[in-house]
């Protein structure tokens, strides 16, 4: 966490526990030079008061503001370290996802921090079209933290997706984000990936096929181009898992069994049917998995290129 010195983190309203602020204050420990801002958005109701003459309507947003900045003072001094430094921060927002990215984005923030939103009906974690929003948007990295205690020496899971070519900035740059937080935290890297295996239709008709033979052969290559990144990467074989699958069966299922602290996984940060599978996926995996979520769309891997 040594280059993360300006951290962002969402406070949300009506949580007991605010999971992005403690979590923040966790990796700041790694990192004496670290600031952490805590965001809390203020739904911009200036359409809504429009009948108010204009010194009304500002007399009104100062005490709303005045009002939301003491109760985030308050908020924060139930997680307040003296070694840590914590900036309270009110803003109005018309549309709560493009303000937190134009935040990242004038504040010049290294890092954001954002809390599993957990359903109260069905007691299961779900993502908001904000969260996605953020996923696809943002310019840093995105946490997206769960309530659990971070052991600084827990294991770190790379999910990592030899599907194509294009892929490998991505595993790259997933890689040595990992490397970076072991190094800090003395965590155990784990690099885990799934080999999905989609029979062509036309395969069928073909005599004496054998599907779980084109199975089997999907799944060796797989591991041979796992092992492979791992050796070259001075990662042992024994950290590395495999399993046939889809990623969202197949990274929960690795996950129950690592028990990890934290997941890094790449995002495409696309729009439409795409995003939609991509969105099935992370919340698959933040569903089922008792860890911490880190999430690098494309705007972060390009930037940050080996």
């Amino acid at each position: 966490m040594k280059k993360y010195n300006n951290l962002l983190a969402v406070i949300e309203p009506k949580r007991d526990y605010q999971v992005a602020l403690k979590r923040a204050i966790e990796f700041a420990r790694y990192n004496p030079n670290a600031t952490i801002t805590a965001l809390r958005l203020i739904y911009d109701f200036s359409y809504d008061i429009h009948i108010l003459n204009r010194k009304k309507e500002n007399s009104t947003k100062e005490e709303v503001e005045r009002v939301h900045l003491e109760a985030l003072e308050a908020e924060i001094k139930k997680y307040a370290n003296p070694d840590v430094h914590i900036i309270p921060k009110v803003i109005w927002a018309k549309d709560l996802g493009e303000a937190i990215i134009d935040e990242m984005i004038n504040g010049n923030y290294d890092l954001l921090i954002k809390g599993a939103n957990r359903h109260g009906v069905l007691d299961s974690i779900i993502f908001t079209p904000i969260d996605w929003y953020l996923l696809r948007n943002s310019p840093t990295p995105v946490v997206i933290a769960k309530e659990h205690p971070w052991d600084a020496s827990g294991n770190i899971v790379v999910a990592l997706d030899f599907t194509s070519g294009q892929k490998r900035n991505t595993n790259i740059k997933l890689l040595r984000e990992a490397q970076m937080l072991a190094t800090i935290t003395k965590g155990k890297i784990h690099l885990i990936n799934s080999a999905p295996v989609l029979l062509p239709t036309v395969m069928l008709e073909v005599p004496n096929y054998a599907p779980e033979v084109y199975a089997e052969s999907i799944l060796k290559e797989h591991q041979r181009r796992l092992i492979e990144f791992a050796k070259q990467h001075n990662i042992p074989p024994e950290q590395c898992h495999i399993e046939e699958g889809l990623p969202e069966d197949v990274i929960p299922n690795l996950c129950r069994v690592l028990a990890p602290q934290a997941v890094l996984i790449g995002s495409a940060g696309r729009s439409g049917v795409s995003a939609a599978f991509i969105g099935n996926t992370c919340e698959e995996i933040v569903d089922y998995i008792d860890a911490d979520l880190f999430v690098y769309n494309n705007k972060t891997i390009d930037e940050n290129k080996d």
